[in-house]
């Protein structure tokens, strides 16, 4: 650390030097090359006429026959004081550039070179050589200083002991020769919060439940055909049936007859309609197909038994082949059911019997003593492996769904969510069994409706700090008798948590020795050297935001967050603030509220989204985000200079400058206090830069108590 704050003050001796080299006689004038031209034509110049100078300051008293050198040194700073605050704003007067050494007024002849650039070489050899600054800073002959170690004496003391020279200084200001700089804005303690009065948009559930009807598809189309003679019509039953159409038409002209053919939805019963065919008619697109196989079986392991009349107990068949029913219960293509549902005749086995009465007298019969459990009907929409059908089925089936006496109004209500509340049940319809997916499900619906008195802005109006900035009604399109349904309210409100900038210092760092009596040089705090760096970096940021294709700078991009009037969902956060509802919005949202807090991003405005029956529901909040602060400020305080205005927040387009727009632009009346925190570190001393600061102290102490 020590030979690094020595390096520190190593460093002072450069003004000294430059002082010595000062006083060398001048070989040349200094030439300074006249602007870059540009690559578009531009207007003539204005003429360089020399600025008016202002009148000089008054000369110094006359020395006194003895001066000490504290007085002398009071004297130089009084002298140069004067002299920098007559001529500091020399260069903002009109005609400053025609002051400059070999400043031309107009725009030089080096476009030639833009299609022709390999003579800039030969041209540049050539005016170097018939330049005196670059024959003096090239000559072999030039006068040199050389500067011996024991020039440097003092220096080389204070690095071989420097912590002897670092005390009593402070780099925040609190001592030493360092001044407060100007305060900037840096980040705003306050922010917007909005919220609404007027009309809201209320919504209500509101349940309904549908089922699916299936029907069995058996329509049937009926052919007829009947006769037309001069005094007898036999089709007038026909034509006169709107279910009827007539197909065809072939006239007899040997009996003076004609024959019409008709297709009929429906029998009709005429006497004079002959019935030509019945022909089932073919199922609709969404009709569906069922296959189904009935089964017996009994779980008794009978294979034949006699079969019963369970009132009177006498014997009706004896029956063989009886199936077992195993695994067929646990077939998921099965459904039990009971034989008359599928079709089947109901019977009653009997699984032990006996003979009563005499058997040869002829007086006896048969009855059943031990009935058989009764048997199980399944029906199957597939072949069960093992197993034969007693009869198989192959339907047609429509299905629809029918809606409950619950009625949605479909321009007021959406629906929110469906849940099937009969899944995957299995039916007997027409015989047949019939499974679907769903056959009841219940659907929820969020119905809107209007209300007034809507008012959420109590929190804001009552909050300490908070004030009313601006209202702005949402209606769109705007009421024609000037009212509005609903309105935003803007309130600006301290941010929590948020303090006041710190002081920033600025301290001198300067040193001029003149024959090894080193002065330190004193500066004043303005914001100058935070201008200077602003424009430089704007002038930065022109050239790396230049957009070739559109031939304009610091172009925006658009975007958005949404805010649910009167309702918890908010992306639209603002400056400063947390988003409150992050997990209902979008990535390119939470990116906003990113680049908003950032300062990258300028407010266009807010309109209604979307409404209902006129009622804004949903506002959105649309911005203008560029690269950095500066394009940004640029952008606000550029657009009223040239009467630019921001266009309306639903169609703009976030447009840059045109190369023409930006030379318009009077940057020196533009405020960019904003951003002074964020090239602060350019005015802040470091840590090394703190030494040296002490280090100038102890030189100044160092001489005052070693004076001759």
């Amino acid at each position: 650390m020590a030979k690094g704050r020595a390096g520190q003050f190593a460093r002072l001796a450069l003004p000294c030097l430059l002082l010595v080299l000062a006083a060398l006689p001048a070989q040349a004038q200094v030439y300074i090359p006249p602007p870059d031209d540009l690559v578009e034509e531009l207007p003539v110049l204005p003429p360089d006429v020399d600025p008016v100078l202002p009148a000089p300051a008054p000369p110094p008293p006359s020395a006194p026959n003895t001066m000490s050198a504290e007085e002398a040194k009071a004297e130089a700073r009084s002298t140069g004081a004067a002299l920098r605050g007559a001529y500091q704003g020399l260069t903002q007067e009109a005609g400053a550039a025609g002051q400059v050494p070999g400043y031309q007024e107009s725009y030089p002849g080096q476009t030639q070179y833009y299609t022709n650039p390999e003579a800039l070489q030969t041209d540049g050899a050539v005016a170097g050589w018939n330049s005196e600054a670059y024959r003096t800073a090239n000559s072999t002959t030039r006068p040199t200083v050389n500067v011996t170690r024991s020039d440097l004496a003092r220096a080389t003391a204070i690095e071989a002991d420097p912590d002897a020279y670092l005390e009593g200084m402070s780099a925040d200001g609190s001592t030493g020769d360092c001044v407060p700089l100007p305060p900037g804005s840096g980040t705003a303690n306050t922010a917007e919060w909005t919220c609404h009065v007027g009309s809201q948009v209320v919504e209500q559930p509101r349940t309904c439940t549908n089922s699916l009807t299936v029907a069995e598809w058996n329509d049937m189309l009926y052919q007829y055909a009947c006769v037309i003679a001069p005094r007898f019509d036999g089709c007038t039953a026909l034509a006169g049936n709107g279910q009827c159409r007539r197909t065809a038409t072939y006239p007899v002209p040997d009996y003076n007859l004609t024959i019409d053919y008709y297709d009929c939805d429906t029998a009709v019963s005429d006497p004079n309609a002959y019935l030509i065919a019945a022909l089932p008619k073919p199922p609709p697109a969404d009709a569906f197909a069922v296959v189904s196989n009935a089964y017996r079986c009994n779980a008794e392991g009978i294979t034949d038994a006699l079969t019963f009349d369970p009132v009177t107990g006498m014997p009706l068949q004896y029956v063989t082949g009886l199936q077992q029913c195993g695994t067929i219960a646990s077939d998921t293509t099965c459904t039990r059911t009971s034989p008359a549902a599928a079709g089947l005749a109901e019977r009653v086995l009997c699984k032990t019997w006996d003979f009563i009465g005499d058997p040869f007298g002829g007086g006896g019969y048969l009855t059943c003593i031990e009935p058989a459990a009764p048997e199980e009907v399944y029906l199957c929409s597939s072949n069960v492996a093992g197993m034969t059908a007693e009869s198989a089925v192959s339907k047609w089936f429509t299905q629809a769904w029918t809606d409950s006496a619950c009625s949605i109004d479909p321009a007021s209500c959406t629906l929110s969510t469906e849940t099937c509340t009969a899944p995957g049940e299995a039916r007997i319809i027409g015989g047949v069994a019939v499974t679907r997916p769903c056959w009841e499900r219940t659907r929820t619906y969020l119905c809107q409706s209007v209300v007034g008195g809507g008012n959420d802005c109590g929190a804001l109006e009552t909050q300490a700090g908070c004030s009313l900035a601006r209202e702005v009604c949402l209606d769109d399109p705007p009421s024609a008798d000037g009212s509005c349904a609903v309105s935003e309210r803007v309130y600006s409100c301290p941010i929590p948590g948020t303090s006041e900038e710190p002081a920033q210092y600025i301290c001198g760092g300067d040193v001029y020795c003149v024959n090894g009596d080193c002065e330190a040089v004193e500066r004043e705090a303005s914001d100058e050297f935070k201008d200077s760096v602003v424009a430089l970096n704007a002038l930065g940021q022109a050239n790396a935001e230049f957009d070739e294709a559109a031939l304009t700078l610091f172009r925006g991009t658009r975007e958005s967050c949404s805010h649910k009037v009167f309702g918890l969902s908010n992306c639209c956060s603002g400056k400063g603030v947390p988003l409150l509802t992050p997990w209902l919005c979008s990535s390119a949202e939470k990116l906003l509220d990113e680049k908003d807090d950032a300062g990258l991003c300028h407010k266009v405005g807010t309109y209604c989204s979307s409404s209902f029956l006129g009622i804004c529901v949903t506002k959105k909040d649309v911005y203008c985000c560029f690269q950095s602060k500066i394009s940004r400020i640029l952008q606000e305080q550029g657009r009223p200079q040239i009467g630019k205005p921001w266009g309306k927040p639903k169609t703009e387009t976030c447009e840059g400058f045109s190369i023409f727009e930006f030379q318009q632009l009077d940057l020196s009346v533009m405020d960019f206090s904003e951003v002074y925190a964020d090239f602060m570190e350019a005015a802040k001393l470091p840590d090394e830069a703190a030494a040296l600061v002490q280090i100038q102290q102890k030189i100044a102490d160092y001489y005052a108590a070693h004076k001759p």
